[in-house]
């Protein structure tokens, strides 16, 4: 059983792979396709296998929110902002 900072870890570690997605597609450096995709495989591999859950939502200007939980406690782990069109990109921790 993982202890509560091997928890916290690991969500920092997904959300840092997180990020770096969305930079890569706010960067121009990966399609829309490729940007799901990589959302899609980083779901499988490590999300919901180690007990988070991500939800995404697009508001009317086009920026992505993304949201990182404890799949258990639905307590939130991290949120991003991405907008895809200027590259800008908001990292928003849980209080703790």
């Amino acid at each position: 059983m993982k202890s509560p900072g091997g928890h916290e870890e690991l969500c920092l570690e997904i959300a840092g792979e997180l990020r770096d997605i969305t930079r890569w597609l706010a960067g121009g450096d990966m399609n829309p396709e490729q940007f799901r995709l990589a959302v899609e495989v980083l779901e499988e591999r490590k999300v919901s296998r180690h007990g988070f859950r991500l939800s995404s939502t697009i508001d009317a200007d086009g920026i992505a929110t993304f949201a990182l939980h404890h799949a258990g406690s639905g307590e939130l782990c991290t949120t991003f902002r991405v907008d895809p069109c200027t590259g800008a990109l908001e990292e928003e921790a849980a209080a703790r």
